[in-house]
């Protein structure tokens, strides 16, 4: 199974420093639909991306784990009964 991270938290940065994502992605230079991607869909990031996310949302050392590494927990659905 994949791993997936939680994004609401790297969502709010975005909105707070940019307004929408569409300027983020253009920021970002990259297109609002590949942003999509990574926000929603759990794309894996790129680390020269990550990097240069960091910096355009001024993202301490500290809070980068909290923002693109923190796990989203997986909520596992009861098998049918036959």
């Amino acid at each position: 199974m994949k791993q997936t991270f939680k994004t609401e938290k790297l969502k709010a940065r975005i909105m707070e420093r940019y307004g929408d994502q569409k300027k983020f992605a253009e920021a970002l230079n990259t297109s609002e639909s590949t942003l999509s991607r990574y926000l929603s869909e759990g794309k894996d990031w790129k680390g020269s991306l990550i990097v240069k996310a960091i910096r355009l949302l001024e993202i301490s050392d500290e809070e980068i784990d909290s923002y693109f590494f923190e796990p989203a927990v997986a909520i596992k659905q009861p098998k049918e009964q036959i």
